[in-house]
């Protein structure tokens, strides 16, 4: 079953006495010349399909809790929060073909989407919209992401680690995907062979563990050859002592500066449309540790030019 629910009222702390400048990011929400829309798909089971720890569905609202607070950059221009779509049952497609349909209509309202997950099935929802918004553009896909998410689809049906393969068979021929922060001991080579008869574009999490260099070329040019970037930032690509509350915690993972910095570099681009955050999973969170660290990656997303 399918929910839409709509936003809840932002609250927070409030500085009054501290002057006109003393925001914060709940005092940002709902501002009528908002540049940037935001909605949450909470679900399950895609992350119960790949075998994986269920609590995505639970991401949005712990990552708002987060970010309500954090204090609103210089020269704030606000963000609409268009609230959530709630899916029950095993089966994640009815909840990203409701997603793409609630995200086609925002982007062309707004310049810029933030979609926060629920599982990496997010993505195929996601996807969807942003091809209905621009079908005729040309859509380049960075995953900052410890996995692939190419697996073939199984007899269970698409799951979260399916995505990326449905939006392949969905456009072969214009699929442009790049993945930074690959875990080598994560990916069998079944996947990462497939990787490569696809041309897909793979930055090893080794190759980033002291600063984002080594991503930058591979951002600039699948900026440079398309219309439109989709950015999708899966926290299990950080190292498990930042990020402990995913389904599949890295042991190594690539430091949050690192992840920071590669953001920073796609939204220089200036061709960032749409942009997710996946995988939280607050019942396995440490002291909101996760979701902290979400909320600081949304910040970024929703007031960044």
């Amino acid at each position: 079953m399918i929910e839409f629910r709509d936003p809840s009222p932002w609250t927070g702390r409030s500085d009054p006495e501290d002057g006109d400048l003393a925001l914060r990011m709940h005092h940002l929400a709902g501002r009528a010349d908002a540049p940037v829309a935001l909605i949450g798909f909470a679900c399950d089971a895609g992350v119960r399909r790949n075998k994986g720890n269920p609590g995505a569905a639970e991401g949005p609202a712990a990552i708002r809790a987060s970010l309500a607070n954090l204090a609103a950059p210089g020269d704030p221009r606000g963000f609409h929060d268009a609230g959530d779509l709630t899916l029950t049952g095993e089966d994640p497609g009815p909840g990203q073909q409701a997603l793409a349909e609630h995200l086609a209509p925002l982007l062309a309202r707004y310049g810029r989407a933030l979609v926060l997950g629920g599982g990496h099935e997010t993505a195929w929802g996601s996807w969807q919209g942003l091809r209905r918004a621009l079908p005729g553009a040309r859509i380049g896909i960075v995953n900052i992401d410890a996995h692939l998410d190419i697996r073939a689809i199984g007899p269970a049906g698409p799951s979260s680690g399916t995505p990326f393969h449905q939006i392949r068979e969905a456009d072969p021929e214009g699929f442009d995907y790049a993945v930074l922060g690959l875990a080598e001991e994560g990916n069998t080579e079944a996947l990462r062979s497939r990787a490569r008869d696809w041309g897909v574009a793979i930055i090893e999490d080794h190759a980033l563990q002291i600063t984002a260099d080594a991503g930058f070329a591979v951002i600039d040019a699948i900026s440079a050859r398309n219309d439109a970037i989709y950015l999708t930032i899966d926290l299990d690509v950080l190292p498990a002592a930042q990020a402990p509350g995913v389904s599949a915690p890295a042991a190594r993972g690539m430091p949050l500066h690192v992840v920071e910095a590669l953001v920073a570099r796609v939204l220089a681009s200036g061709k960032v449309r749409l942009a997710d955050i996946v995988e939280l999973c607050p019942p396995r969170d440490q002291n909101d540790r996760t979701a902290r660290t979400a909320a600081l990656i949304a910040r970024r997303l929703l007031t960044a030019s």
